[in-house]
């Protein structure tokens, strides 16, 4: 049985310039065609384009500047990290790694919500309300390097008015963290899993700029992810195949053979 680390009491490439050429004469009919809920879902789905994982832009040596109120954790990869007494009010900056959120269900299922990479923070909802999600668990899938915040600077007057960059940046990153984990329970479509598929492969492409690439997961890992079983996802891919979307879907590559039909897909 696995050990866990338990802490006690004591940024995206944007996409490149070819890419977006090839795409704007499909992207402004899309626009024209569906007015301006065309474009409120374009903003959308660009506002969290990393499905897999989210980066903040909050810049590495503004942190470095704040490391002497934190404290410093080193994770193995694997390794379910625990929150508990102090700590569960506490937020969290990723140094280095990569760090899944999930929850399990009523009926037991674990469901992954959010892969978060290096330079995001998370905790910060807890830290700012006192409330915690008692299912929400953490899992660094590699060796993870943090550094623990007290909760009480982020109600801190004095820390707030000090560094409103940092506070502007947490702002956006929860609203990002909000976005992603709405468009993943809110669609409850007749093509609800595919659609999902769709919007997940859309992001991690756009967040790449490319449309063949590693995506780095699992059909098991990114099923758990949408929270569908494998069997389903294999059947979607198996769909995005047969209409030429995609030709190849596998842990070192997923290739992307028509952008537009995938687009207009995952904007259902």
């Amino acid at each position: 049985m696995p050990q866990c680390f338990r802490f006690c009491v004591a940024p995206l490439p944007g996409p490149r310039q070819n890419a977006a050429q090839k795409n704007a004469a499909h992207d402004r009919a899309a626009a024209t065609r569906k007015g301006g809920r065309g474009r409120i879902r374009e903003k959308v789905m660009s506002s969290h384009a990393s499905a897999s994982s989210l980066r903040t832009r909050i810049p590495a040596r503004a942190w470095t500047d704040m490391l002497h109120l934190a404290v410093r954790q080193v994770c193995p990869a694997g390794y379910p990290l625990i929150l508990e007494g102090d700590a569960l009010t506490d937020f969290y900056y990723i140094e280095k790694g990569r760090l899944l959120i999930s929850y399990a269900s009523q009926n037991g299922r674990e469901r992954s919500i959010i892969g978060l990479e290096a330079g995001n923070l998370f905790n910060v909802s807890t830290a700012l309300t006192g409330f915690d999600n008692p299912d929400s668990q953490y899992l660094c899938k590699e060796e993870t390097v943090l550094w623990r915040f007290p909760g009480r600077l982020l109600l801190s007057p004095d820390f707030v008015c000090k560094c409103p960059e940092l506070i502007i940046e947490i702002m956006q990153s929860l609203a990002r963290k909000n976005l992603q984990m709405h468009e993943t329970l809110s669609y409850t479509g007749p093509d609800a899993a595919l659609v999902q598929t769709a919007r997940w492969m859309l992001r991690a492409a756009e967040s790449r700029a490319s449309e063949s690439f590693r995506p780095g997961v699992t059909q098991q890992e990114l099923a758990d992810r949408l929270g569908i079983h494998r069997a389903t996802l294999v059947r979607c891919i198996h769909t995005l195949k047969e209409r030429g979307i995609i030709s190849r879907f596998t842990r070192n590559a997923l290739v992307v053979t028509d952008m537009n039909a995938l687009r207009d897909l995952a904007e259902q």
